[in-house]
């Protein structure tokens, strides 16, 4: 007589560690977002990293040179990628203990490309505001207003801390409304 087959699968750490290759990035198209915020459409951590692409490919040339926004292209592009073994923690969730963990954790699974701090602030305040803006489009009832108003406020705080001149900054504020106002 055989042995009993065994079924369970062999240990693997395939779902764990660090991000290896092409087929673990492209998984980032079926991590959504939003988790606890009600809207009209999923949107994927692909999706939302391509929009903050595309905001600060628009308006870093305002604040940044040619080297800055090429890097700070690429830091937009790889932002969140390490929720793809993460997912999306709400930001109500994130207080500073979690933060820290997140962010070591995060190191392990998809070490950060080296950047400025000017470039780090011009990618988080194009993170926030595509927020805001995916929420104006697609955010469902009370409670999503109220975040988008809340990323609003974080939004203009980052800005008015930044490393930014004063122009820089009013540009920036200029740029967000005229983008806010038509869509």
């Amino acid at each position: 007589m055989s042995e009993p087959m065994d079924f369970a699968p062999p240990a693997t750490k395939k779902h764990t560690g660090p991000l290896n290759g092409a087929a673990d990035y492209l998984k980032a198209q079926y991590i959504n977002r939003w988790g606890i915020v009600c809207t009209a459409k999923q949107q994927s951590i692909a999706e939302h990293s391509y929009n903050v692409w595309v905001l600060v490919s628009h308006w870093g040339p305002e604040v940044l040179n040619l080297h800055e926004l090429q890097c700070a292209q690429e830091y937009a592009l790889t932002h969140d990628l390490a929720e793809i073994r993460t997912g999306d923690c709400p930001t109500p969730f994130k207080d500073p203990m979690v933060k820290q963990a997140l962010g070591e954790l995060e190191m392990e699974i998809c070490p950060q490309i080296p950047v400025t701090p000017k470039i780090k602030q011009l990618v988080k305040y194009c993170d926030t505001a595509e927020s805001v803006l995916f929420l104006k489009l697609y955010g469902l009832g009370k409670h999503a207003d109220d975040v988008r108003e809340l990323l609003a406020v974080q939004m203009w705080a980052r800005l008015k801390d930044s490393l930014f001149s004063t122009n820089q900054r009013q540009k920036l504020h200029d740029l967000f409304n005229e983008t806010f106002h038509d869509i």
